[in-house]
């Protein structure tokens, strides 16, 4: 597989495991620490940090991934999803900032 196909999988993936949001708290947390043992066995060389210092931008991110809004035709996003990983697996040095992630259709 190529990468961009493993940073879309993996966006796909997190996505989906955090909508279930099985605990009451520390869903973010879990969702993390899963795909980073997941990308490891996987052979990618990964530590802590990324989500460690965005943890904010990161949560934020899966909420926007599952986020949809019929009545003001907002769809769900993945792309800053997409953004994170880039900068995890890719070291790209893409912005991530929540306020990038605000609904503006709801203000």
């Amino acid at each position: 597989m190529s990468i961009v196909d493993v940073i879309k999988n993996i966006t796909d993936f997190s996505s989906s495991i955090w909508q279930v949001h099985p605990f009451r708290e520390g869903n973010t947390r879990t969702t993390a620490l899963f795909i980073m043992k997941y990308l490891i066995s996987l052979g990618y060389d990964v530590d802590n940090s990324l989500f460690k210092n965005k943890s904010v931008y990161l949560r934020n991110a899966l909420v926007r991934s599952n986020y949809f809004n019929n009545d003001l035709n907002v769809k769900e996003d993945k792309s800053y999803l997409i953004k994170f990983y880039e900068n995890l697996l890719l070291s790209k040095n893409n912005n991530l900032h929540s306020e990038d992630l605000i609904v503006k259709e709801l203000f």
